[in-house]
């Protein structure tokens, strides 16, 4: 078409078709399909199924048990004061120091709460190759508190820092099997403990 027969088709266009043009948009895809109420229908249907697949998951395979038990080490303090009791966490050290018996034996204390308060407390002795367990009544400069059960672990000669120090706690009421594993690691001259490890396990009845 010639320029003079375009100018003059111009003349005929109308002016609010021209803005509707300029102005127009189009409507992107999600929008244009969720303004059908089928698709909207099953997107939240997508939705709550997410919601319930993984919370199915996390309770099938995760660790929802928690544990019975609170761990504690005990720390002489540096004025010679009274004992400190640090609970034990994970990613967590807090400080450990050594204690004596009666009988001279120096170690590591940790203690955790009785699963049944009608059981007497107990303070066990033992070391890493078994040579030494037994059970005790009382450690110097800690005061035994009876919702406690101690262990009182003395490192062997041969053992290299860290020293690991395995738990086996089993709650019987509750029918679980708790194992810990606690590092003991020694820092510019003072001790330091940590939880490294806790699994939580369902006893097995017949």
């Amino acid at each position: 078409m010639r320029t003079p027969r375009i100018v003059d088709a111009m003349n005929y266009i109308d002016d609010d078709l021209v803005s509707w043009a300029v102005e127009y948009r189009r409507v992107p895809l999600p929008t244009r399909l969720f303004r059908k109420p089928f698709l909207k229908a099953c997107a939240c249907f997508l939705v709550i199924a997410l919601v319930f697949g993984v919370a199915f998951f996390c309770g099938k395979y995760g660790n929802v048990v928690s544990s019975p038990f609170i761990l504690t080490a005990y720390a002489a303090s540096p004025d010679g004061g009274s004992t400190t009791a640090n609970v034990l966490e994970k990613c967590k050290q807090v400080p450990i120091s050594k204690f004596e018996t009666e009988s001279g034996l120096s170690g590591f204390v940790v203690s955790y709460n009785k699963p049944d308060d009608t059981l007497p407390s107990s303070i066990i002795v033992f070391c890493a190759d078994n040579s030494v367990q037994e059970q005790i009544e009382e450690i110097s400069d800690i005061t035994n508190d009876l919702t406690q059960n101690y262990y009182f672990y003395i490192p062997t000669e041969n053992e290299v820092e860290p020293y690991t120090l395995p738990l086996f706690l089993t709650d019987i009421e509750a029918n679980l099997i708790c194992q810990y594993k606690v590092t003991i690691t020694q820092i510019d001259g003072s001790y330091y403990a940590e939880l490294v490890e806790e699994n939580i396990m369902e006893r097995v009845t017949k």
